[in-house]
């Protein structure tokens, strides 16, 4: 026979109350049900776990560290039950991973949003790559994840929350140079040029080559690079031009001598998606998160086009 919990919260209601016919009443059960109980915990554990010479019963010193032990096991059982009562994506922990080329934006714009309409939502955030974040959704280790890319799975929830367009940023020198005009750019003009990219594994490493599909090996220039501000720093010095997001307008368009250009119609552009697991969707309630990421982004996105738009027509 091996321990179980009833064996533990028997035990545990008997010392509380230190009267059989009271713990049994506690625990809802008869008193020769809970007095055969405790006698088989005793059985199993080889040692006397109740001192029966005084009254009100007492446990004994061994039975006082195995009292402890059951304390510390029930709690975590009686956790273990509460959290299965949260709505999870509402209340209780989140375990959230977003892509790299996202987080840095979305994040202060949308965590401002999700502490007053979510107050009881533990978020947890993880960064990575779209393949590190996608594994450990499947592997259990993520609730969701916020990506750029189409996923192509039977097994994955993918809920578009919003475009968000492709900006070029080049030295403003060399932009006059080549007669680079805003909203007048077109994809087979940025081929020539030495295009910045990130390194292996970040997706926005990949629509930009697929946007310049006139570019050539030699100047897809692949320096290893893990982030958008690293580019842009490159691009401001001369060395090359970069692709940057709306969503990341704000943080380069400030960095020296940059020039952050639009591109002609049709402006390429990435979706922005929140993916989370299909057989999830009877557990987890993340409309309202998707709700505030999508409107967190909306307002991104518009920020940029207005300071774009503005510009242009001073």
């Amino acid at each position: 026979m091996k321990i179980s919990l009833r064996h533990l919260s028997y035990f545990r209601a008997l010392c509380q109350h230190g009267h059989f016919g009271h713990a049994a009443d506690a625990a809802n059960v008869s008193q020769p049900a809970l007095s055969v109980k405790i006698q088989e915990l005793e059985d199993i554990l080889q040692a006397p776990l109740i001192d029966r010479t005084t009254r009100p019963f007492r446990p004994t010193p061994y039975g006082n560290r195995i009292l402890d032990r059951a304390n510390r096991i029930l709690a975590d059982v009686q956790a273990l039950e509460d959290s299965a009562q949260l709505r999870r994506g509402v209340e209780g922990p989140f375990a959230l991973g977003v892509i790299p080329t996202v987080a840095p934006y979305l994040l202060p714009a949308a965590i401002p949003l999700i502490q007053s309409r979510l107050p009881q939502l533990d978020l947890q955030i993880r960064e990575g790559t779209t393949d590190e974040l996608l594994d450990e959704l499947d592997q259990g280790k993520l609730d969701a994840c916020v990506i750029a890319t189409e996923v192509q799975s039977d097994k994955l929830q993918q809920t578009d929350l919003f475009a968000d367009r492709f900006l070029l940023a080049i030295q403003a020198k060399q932009a006059d140079a080549l007669g680079l005009k805003d909203c007048q750019i077109a994809l087979s003009d940025i081929a020539p040029l030495k295009l910045l990219l990130l390194s292996e594994g970040h997706c926005l490493r990949d629509q930009a080559k697929s946007f310049c599909q006139y570019a050539t090996q030699e100047t897809l220039n692949q320096i290893g690079a893990s982030s958008l501000q690293t580019l842009a720093g490159l691009a401001a010095a001369g060395y090359g031009a970069t692709l940057i997001p709306e969503i990341a307008f704000q943080d380069t368009e400030f960095k020296g001598p940059l020039a952050v250009l639009r591109i002609a119609p049709p402006e390429p552009e990435r979706n922005i998606s929140f993916v989370t697991k299909i057989h999830m969707e009877k557990t987890m309630d993340s409309v309202e998160l998707e709700r505030i990421f999508a409107e967190a982004g909306a307002l991104k996105t518009k920020e940029t086009r207005e300071k774009l738009a503005a510009r242009t027509s001073v």
